[in-house]
């Protein structure tokens, strides 16, 4: 069940422009052990792995997503480049700057990418943790783009198209 939330909510998450985001992606993992990788059964799905330039050359650019939104339409733009030899991502929309997203997987010919802050701000009396998760999906040429706040709090999907 989608709980309905103010528009302001959705766009604070979905371009957040925090320190502390900015300081959470940039050192995801700093510090921490890696993992090992996980050996899959015949069958099961690749384990999801960093997204390396190579993988990402098709998605290199700008990517519009149209985003119909409890409070009207969002139009955000998500731009993938590199950056000391990284896939990073940009993540904005008209009303806010672009905000940097370093936690990159790939698992199959799906993409994800995370961000999560503590929010309060003047868009919304919502203060607190938020996370965001935007899968993206081959559809065609495009991409099918759904992004989950809060673990399924809110969800809303989109086509994400290339600008050309």
């Amino acid at each position: 069940m989608l709980r309905r939330i103010p528009m302001s909510f959705l766009l604070a998450a979905l371009v957040t422009s925090s320190p502390l985001l900015a300081a959470r992606t940039n050192d995801q993992g700093a510090g921490q052990a890696k993992p090992k990788p996980a050996q899959s059964a015949p069958g099961a799905k690749p384990a999801p792995a960093p997204l390396t330039p190579a993988d990402a050359a098709p998605l290199m650019g700008t990517w519009q997503i149209p985003l119909e939104t409890p409070t009207g339409r969002l139009v955000g733009n998500l731009v993938f480049r590199t950056e000391a030899g990284k896939v990073v991502a940009g993540l904005s929309a008209p009303q806010f700057a672009e905000h940097k997203i370093t936690d990159i997987t790939k698992s199959g010919q799906v993409v994800t990418l995370k961000a999560s802050t503590n929010y309060s701000g003047p868009l919304t009396a919502f203060s607190g943790p938020v996370t965001m998760v935007l899968t993206l999906t081959p559809k065609g040429p495009d991409m099918a783009a759904w992004f989950d706040f809060n673990n399924s709090g809110f969800q809303i999907g989109g086509t994400a198209k290339k600008k050309v």
